[in-house]
Parts: structure tokens; sequence; C-alpha cells
């Protein structure tokens, strides 16, 4: 049973998060709170803010090494040229629309 409510649970915290434009963020922020009041009945209010800040540091430095890591990867690629097929194709475009003004 505690399986059962814990993914319905789940379920309705993402349903509600894909109202947001960040769902990552509105997802723990919805998870976040239960969390915070469990973690306040279990070991107190300074333990409960002090994990609270834990993890959420941990998220941002995760969430700053990913973004590091996308960006470098982007940096790396070589740019992308144009195919000479277009080229070509848009020369006879012009070809076509000077025949249609004559």
């Amino acid at each position: 049973m505690f399986w059962f409510v814990l993914v319905l649970f789940l379920l309705a915290a993402l349903a509600a998060a894909s109202f947001f434009r960040h769902m990552l963020a509105a997802f723990l922020v919805l998870l976040s709170v239960p969390v915070l009041v469990l973690l306040h009945a279990l070991f107190g209010t300074f333990y409960a803010v002090f994990a609270f800040a834990a993890i959420a540091i941990f998220a941002a430095l995760i969430q700053t090494i990913t973004s590091s890591l996308v960006l470098l990867r982007e940096a790396n690629t070589p740019p992308v040229r144009a195919r000479p097929a277009a080229e070509d194709q848009s020369s006879t475009r012009r070809t076509n629309r000077s025949r249609i003004a004559a």
C-alpha cells in the first residue's frame, strides 16, 4: 500500500509540474514540501533545514556541471556546412523565376 501511494503521489506531482515552464524545477519544489515536513517531524527544524539546503546545493551543482558539459560539447562540434545540392536547387529556382518574368 505504501508503494502504491508513493507512486500515485509522484504521478500527481509530475502532472502538476507539467503545467510549468521548467518542469523539473516545479517537480522538485512540489516534492520538497512533503519531504521537508517529514524531515521536520523526524529530526527537528535545524537538521531538516540543513538537509534541505544540502540537497538543494547538490542539485544546483549537478545542474551546473551538466549544463557546462553541454556547452563544451556544442563548442567542440564543427560548424555545419551548406549542402551543394541545396545551392544548385536555389539557382534553378532563380532561373525559373526569370523565365516566368520574361
